[in-house]
């Protein structure tokens, strides 16, 4: 079994096509990843009397949904459980 062999014929033609691959790959990555970019904007809330993930929540929730809230709070809080401490300060990110 004999592999059969490829030559260019045209070497200027091939390695302009190449660039052009690579220069469509590149912008299309490149702007793909810039226009899915967001930067989090966070606020400090210091835990009072009487305060509850749901009460933070609901405060600063804006239009997300108060249970997605307060799992981003205890995400970003390093949180294992709802219970809360009075003047503890906790990052809430906000809604843009």
């Amino acid at each position: 079994m004999t592999r059969k062999k490829y030559v260019l014929k045209n070497k200027k033609r091939f390695l302009s096509f190449l660039f052009f691959i690579l220069f469509i790959t590149f912008t299309l990555v490149y702007t793909v990843t810039v226009a899915g970019f967001s930067d989090k904007q966070y606020i400090t809330v210091t835990v009072g009397k009487g305060d509850s993930l749901w009460s933070i929540a609901s405060k600063y929730g804006g239009k997300t949904d108060i249970r997605k809230k307060i799992y981003l709070i205890k995400k970003i809080n390093n949180m294992d459980s709802s219970d809360l401490r009075e003047n503890v300060s906790l990052l809430v990110p906000v809604d843009k």
